[in-house]
């Protein structure tokens, strides 16, 4: 999974703008990248936001369709979580609760 590792904080503020970005424009909120915790690996503790080329260039409304970089918020929301080149291929087993 590629994505960004940050915060609780980091990741709520990302979340944050990008539904800003929809409200302030008068939409509702109906795309947020949303975040999940990191449960093992060396980032265990931090959280993950998926990011990759597939989520970026995904159609999200318009016409023509606007996808995530199309907004001008795009660069500050990602810059925030370190910029595109800070994106981590994190295995999926990382983000998944272990039995104990």
């Amino acid at each position: 999974m590629i994505g960004f590792v940050v915060t609780a904080e980091q990741a709520q503020a990302a979340n944050t703008a990008i539904a800003e970005a929809q409200t302030s424009r008068g939409m509702p909120v109906f795309w947020l990248a949303g975040s999940y915790p990191i449960y093992s690996g060396e980032h265990a503790g931090d959280c993950f936001v998926p990011c990759d080329d597939e989520t970026l260039s995904t159609p999200l409304i318009g016409h023509p369709p606007q996808t995530p970089v199309d907004f001008p918020e795009f660069t500050t929301i990602i810059e925030s979580m370190g910029g595109l080149d800070a994106r981590i291929d994190l295995p999926a087993s990382n983000i998944t609760p272990q039995e104990p």
